[in-house]
């Protein structure tokens, strides 16, 4: 769906092409030995009543820390099965004609983000070209140039150690340097503007304490956002319903994949901006808000143009955005009749004003508190940083200062001024191996029932959503046109 916030996945190919020449990956042969690799992570369980029996989905508790590509052989690795996920600690080969090659770790990121997103047939970027990358084909894994054909043998490698000391060693610095918004002596006067609220306060104490729990392995962002509010609840029951996605920890900013087919990862993204964006709206174009959204690095951002306490009790949104048209979209994306989309609109808004969710610009009730912020705490692991998000300046040009964000967040620098895009793709938004969010609430009645919301909310859409084919159907649509290798057709 389009943008609603914020200035501001590859389409899995159905071709059936098989893949191609690594020529050079630049490693001696591996001398690993074959083994089946684990199978992947059940779903992180939320609480029961919003426990979704739909889906296998991959979850973080299955995942590995850090990132171990290109770390040295041994002889107890093994690879990975065609077909099945390989933990984020890992290397990725492919079969030449001296043997077993290393793919450079900029590639392994790309598959094991595709991996962990449930996806068994997809395009891989690299300096020789592009490839098609064949998990389950039928002779086992394999990579196929797009131009020439040519197409060799892969497969994914198991560390038998869950990390490597060198990998150990980058987790304990990231723990020494501790949590993000606290790192570089940066200032933490900007928390004065929520002190006389008791509310924002215990939220603030929160948000800290779980990056402090995650710095070693997940760099943060902060997503400020109020008028879209609706479509991200939507967005988040949805995905409960169809794709297990715990809608009781957050809400989900973006849904449909196919928006993504030209921009599913940050370099895409750039590339677009410096090309088509930077000459006309910039980031207020309409392709470039379906795929990112404006996030800020700090719990003490100071700017520029956003401060996180500050914005916390109102949120922060554009005004050119028209969310009824969102949501009808939405909703058609969903297969609800055109005929019936203004009935579970109305359904929906009218939920919504019972909770105190503040959707006047859907034609519901205009709330008097004006508590109507919501931020999205957005956890990235940091390998795929550079593959999701970007150092931006205002409007969406890369902040060269900053560029790459990984090696920025990954050291002992202040954050509190500097602001960030992420490219908000569902087949990495849907995995807790690449991405963990929660939200917090400004108004403390909502985000005290907000559970209880998404509970209802999911009873609504749930039959709307159908059963067997008209499920599968639906899902289909949302995920761009081929399921991910993890969904399940279960409705009950």
């Amino acid at each position: 769906s389009p943008s609603v916030s914020g200035r501001g996945a590859r389409v899995p190919m159905t071709a059936r092409e098989q893949t191609d020449e690594l020529e050079r990956v630049g490693s001696s042969p591996g001398s690993r030995k074959a083994a089946a690799a684990p199978a992947l992570g059940k779903m992180q369980s939320p609480p029961e009543s919003l426990s979704p029996k739909a889906s296998g989905r991959p979850s973080a508790s299955a995942a590995s820390t850090a990132d171990a590509a290109g770390a040295g052989q041994g002889a107890g690795d093994a690879p990975a099965a065609a077909g099945s996920s390989a933990s984020l600690a890992g290397r990725v080969q492919v079969l030449l004609e001296d043997g077993w090659h290393d793919s450079p770790p900029e590639e392994v990121t790309q598959v094991f983000r595709q991996i962990a997103g449930g996806q068994t047939r997809f395009t891989l970027a690299t300096t020789r070209g592009m490839y098609i990358i064949e998990m389950q084909g039928k002779d086992g894994a394999t990579q196929t140039h797009v131009h020439t054909k040519k197409s060799r043998k892969m497969r994914i490698l198991e560390d038998s150690a869950p990390q490597s000391p060198r990998e150990r060693a980058r987790f304990e610095l990231q723990e020494k340097y501790g949590p993000q918004s606290k790192r570089g002596n940066a200032p933490q006067q900007q928390l004065e503007v929520i002190a006389n609220d008791p509310h924002a306060v215990a939220c603030f104490e929160t948000l800290f304490k779980r990056e402090e729990e995650l710095c070693g392995d997940w760099a943060v962002f902060y997503h400020s956002y109020s008028l879209p509010a609706l479509i991200y609840e939507v967005h988040a029951a949805v995905a409960n319903v169809l794709f297990g996605f715990d809608s009781s920890r957050s809400t989900l900013p973006r849904l449909l994949v196919k928006d993504f087919a030209q921009t599913p990862d940050a370099g895409s993204l750039i590339k677009r901006f410096n090309d088509e964006f930077i000459t006309t709206k910039k980031d207020h174009c309409l392709e470039y808000r379906k795929a990112a959204i404006s996030v800020m690095c700090s719990l003490v951002s100071l700017g520029p143009e956003c401060s996180i306490p500050i914005l916390f009790r109102f949120g922060y949104s554009e005004k050119d955005v028209p969310y009824q048209g969102v949501l009808d979209n939405l909703l058609e994306a969903c297969h609800v009749p055109k005929g019936k989309t203004k009935k579970v609109a109305k359904s929906i808004i009218a939920l919504c004003d019972k909770y105190g969710l503040d959707v006047s610009q859907f034609g519901g009730k205009k709330r008097s508190n004006e508590q109507n912020g919501h931020m999205l705490q957005i956890f990235v692991r940091r390998r795929f940083l550079d593959d999701i998000a970007y150092a931006s300046a205002p409007y969406g040009d890369v902040d060269s200062t900053r560029h790459p964000i990984s090696k920025w967040l990954g050291g002992d620098a202040a954050t509190h001024y500097g602001q960030a895009r992420v490219v908000a793709n569902p087949t990495t938004f849907l995995s807790d191996k690449c991405v963990r969010m929660y939200s917090a609430h400004s108004d403390p009645e909502f985000h005290a029932n907000r559970g209880q919301f998404q509970l209802e909310l999911i009873k609504l859409l749930r039959p709307l959503l159908g059963e067997g084919k008209t499920r599968e159907r639906v899902a289909t649509t949302l995920y761009g046109g081929v399921l991910p290798a993890w969904w399940k057709d279960d409705a009950s």
